[in-house]
């Protein structure tokens, strides 16, 4: 089998596989690297507008501040944001009512997967703006 080649040819397959799969094993840690910062984002928007809702329910001032804070703790333990990864700051609850949630990707214990050379966010950034009566 190996009689027809020429001598200069032989275990070139084997060299080519070793810097191709490299090459192919950063590009799939790299597309789940990413598919996490995705997946985090949209859990980090459905955070905020779950707050929103909560927010938007209460009747007066003290009720929405009371909503908030209620809301708050529920959304850290069922979207499982660890502990200081995801911040939430509220505008006051009068007029029109801005809630901004940052989750913070360089923190410690914020992420799982490895970024391995690639350029990653450190923040993440989610609005949610609506007006009370």
């Amino acid at each position: 089998m190996f009689r027809n080649l020429p001598l200069a040819e032989r275990g070139v397959a084997m060299i080519e596989f070793a810097f191709a799969s490299g090459i192919m094993v950063v590009m799939v840690l790299g597309i789940l690297a990413y598919g996490e910062v995705l997946a985090t984002y949209v859990q980090l928007k459905y955070a905020v507008g779950e707050l929103s809702r909560q927010v938007a329910m209460g009747d007066d001032l003290t009720d929405r501040q009371a909503r908030y804070a209620a809301a708050i703790t529920q959304v850290n333990s069922s979207y499982g944001f660890s502990s200081g990864c995801a911040v939430f700051a509220p505008s006051p609850f009068q007029g029109e009512v801005t809630i901004t949630g940052r989750y913070y990707l360089d923190r410690e214990g914020c992420r799982t997967m490895p970024s391995l050379m690639l350029p990653m966010p450190s923040e993440l950034v989610a609005h949610n703006k609506f007006s009370v009566p």
